[in-house]
């Protein structure tokens, strides 16, 4: 065993003596030198990258290249992985410490972990990889030729399908509603104030955090550039899982035909369950390939935990993938008696979850927002959902249901669990699937974004579908078959999406207005031109992107008040004892919603005066001096 792991036993020997090395000299740099968190950081890389080729190249993987050009290279080689993986160490430190200020020693242990298992890989494959003969070279350089122009194929459907979002490179930064929230929780954050404590919203804090990064890489367009990134792994997760049993080509068919609904459940992306499907579809992949291949590993474990802590700190309604597949592989360890196994996955999921949860609990706690977390995302949402009756949920639940590649695939799903010798994975599926549906409509809402999380459940019925048509005698017929479902329900919309780019870049060019409608624009300006960028405002609707755009906080905890204060009249006093105290410089009073007596007489007592009237449906009003 010692014989046959010495490479990564050394490797985590001299890795911790690395970490160690890095640790000690960011704290020397940081703690007796009192130089920056960023300076103590490129310091303490510099040094235990050096500290690290020795030891690799001697101990490690025994490399006996000493001619000067080969150790030259070697060195470029090893300096240029660590630069990625110094940089992420960066990147880690600068937005976790610098920026939200967690504790920079926790944070510094927490990065070296994931830098230490990047920097194995690419040294074990890469830098002091061991020569092959010539033929093998050609093989494999075939294969990697194919797999970077799949990767290539897959990067422009996903940046395709982006730019569906208004928040796009080629738009001036609009949004939804629920993505004007969170956009607006970014920007707070940015500014030094937390979520939960100084502004309400009832979605787990992983959204705000994003869409903080967003901000600070760009306020119209950044969280544009993370939606893609997770689009594009969330499409490249869908295609490993198709090629279980497909070809490349036909799991590129998977790929286009699995994703159909998501341009109905799109919805101006920015969305929790956007950001939820690339750890949901992430996490399907990882039991997926232990209960077809039987076998897994500890960091495969350690990352499906990962991925569960994000989504519970996304939204906790999305976490069924973990719950019935979770459930398999529990029974299936249990009847086969891997008891030791089943108690070694346990334990790695657990490992990973406490990775994510534990950092956002206590960033949480230390800024004093923990207990407002506790009241906003689990019990306002009980409420939330205890809101919908029984006849709301079963008629969200036939609305999600009458959609053809939702009925499509549940078909397909129960044709297989009837034809297959592996029945469990079907059957698992088909149980997956019906708590999704159940799950998204527990709240009687049928908003079509929350069907968002039904799409990895169609990902193995398709893929089972594409595998056994195009083997099938009838070739050609199915052939023509799935030429005709992706024409009908595909093409149109991926071509729609081409076009729209097409306008959007066009009026980019012309500096038009693009996805900022004319009204906002107005309204902007209108609150820009009247009030100062410390003067705090109020928007009276759902209408956060209005805060975005103009650069100004909420005068109340409550920056949007519908639907939540007809959910709580507790809500409703709360939001009238913030503006009195407050007095905002602006009022929008947003159309489509109840302008209430009670705001219509804090307007008159307060002699606010109309500064924009658009149809007597949009107003904007001053506070009189």
């Amino acid at each position: 065993m010692i014989k046959k792991y010495k490479s990564l036993i050394l490797y985590g020997i001299f890795g911790i003596a690395t970490t160690l090395v890095n640790i000690i000299a960011y704290f020397i740099c940081a703690k007796v030198f009192n130089l920056s968190v960023v300076v103590s950081t490129c310091i303490a890389w510099f040094i235990a990258v050096i500290f690290a080729f020795v030891t690799n190249k001697i101990w490690v993987f025994e490399s006996k290249k000493n001619k000067f050009k080969d150790v030259s290279k070697g060195i470029l080689s090893f300096f240029s992985c660590r630069i990625l993986t110094g940089l992420l160490d960066l990147l880690i430190m600068y937005v976790f410490v610098d920026k939200l200020h967690f504790n920079d020693l926790l944070f510094k242990v927490l990065s070296n972990v994931i830098v230490i298992v990047l920097n194995y890989v690419a040294s074990k494959l890469i830098i002091f990889k061991k020569n092959d003969n010539n033929e093998n070279k050609k093989v494999n350089l075939k294969c990697d030729w194919q797999e970077i122009l799949t990767i290539i194929v897959i990067f422009g459907i996903a940046t395709i399908f982006s730019l569906n979002s208004p928040t796009s490179i080629l738009t001036d930064g609009g949004g939804q509603t629920d993505s004007s929230v969170f956009r607006f929780m970014g920007m707070l954050l940015a500014k030094g104030y937390m979520p939960y404590l100084d502004s309400f919203d009832h979605k787990g804090p992983i959204i705000y955090i994003l869409n903080y990064l967003g901000y600070i890489i760009n306020r119209n367009w950044g969280i544009w550039l993370i939606e893609l990134i997770f689009l594009f792994f969330s499409f490249l997760f869908i295609y490993k899982i198709a090629r279980f049993n497909n070809k490349k080509v036909a799991s590129i068919i998977v790929l286009l035909l699995t994703t159909i609904n998501l341009f109905d459940y799109y919805q101006g992306g920015n969305l929790t369950e956007e950001f939820a499907l690339l750890f949901i579809i992430v996490a399907l992949y990882i039991f997926l390939d232990y209960l077809i291949n039987n076998k897994t590993t500890n960091l495969k474990i350690i990352i499906s935990g990962m991925c569960f802590a994000c989504v519970c700190l996304l939204r906790i309604n999305m976490i069924t993938c973990w719950i019935v597949f979770c459930l398999t592989i529990l029974i299936k360890c249990l009847k086969e008696k891997k008891y030791k196994e089943l108690f070694n996955y346990i334990l790695n999921f657990l490992i990973g979850s406490l990775i994510i949860i534990v950092p956002i609990i206590l960033w949480l706690i230390c800024k004093g927002a923990f207990l407002k977390f506790i009241d906003d995302y689990f019990l306002f949402n009980f409420i939330y959902v205890s809101d919908g009756g029984k006849f709301e949920i079963w008629k969200a639940m036939f609305h999600y249901l009458n959609n053809f590649i939702v009925l499509f695939s549940i078909v397909i799903n129960i044709y297989s669990i009837v034809k297959e010798n592996k029945k469990e994975i079907y059957i698992t599926n088909i149980i997956f699937t019906i708590l999704s549906l159940f799950m998204i409509s527990m709240s009687g809402r049928s908003y079509p974004h929350y069907a968002m999380v039904l799409i990895p459940c169609f990902i193995i019925p398709i893929s089972y579908f594409v595998s056994k048509i195009l083997n099938d005698k009838y070739k050609e017929l199915a052939i023509f078959f799935i030429i005709y479902i992706i024409s009908i329900y595909a093409l149109p919309l991926w071509s729609t999406t081409v076009e729209n780019a097409g306008i959007y870049f066009r009026n980019k060019r012309n500096n038009e207005i693009c996805t900022l409608i004319e009204l906002e624009v107005d309204i902007r300006d209108a609150i820009i031109n009247n009030s100062n960028k410390n003067d705090k405002i109020l928007v009276y609707g759902n209408w956060n992107i209005l805060y975005v755009i103009s650069d100004r906080l909420s005068a109340s905890t409550y920056s949007y008040q519908f639907p939540i204060m007809e959910i709580s009249t507790d809500i409703q006093n709360e939001f009238y004892a913030d503006i009195n105290k407050n007095k905002p410089e602006i009022i929008v009073i947003q159309y489509g919603y109840n302008f209430e007596e009670r705001m219509k007489n804090f307007i008159a007592e307060n002699k606010y005066k109309e500064i924009y009237n658009k149809d007597n449906k949009f107003l904007v009003y001053k506070l009189s001096k």
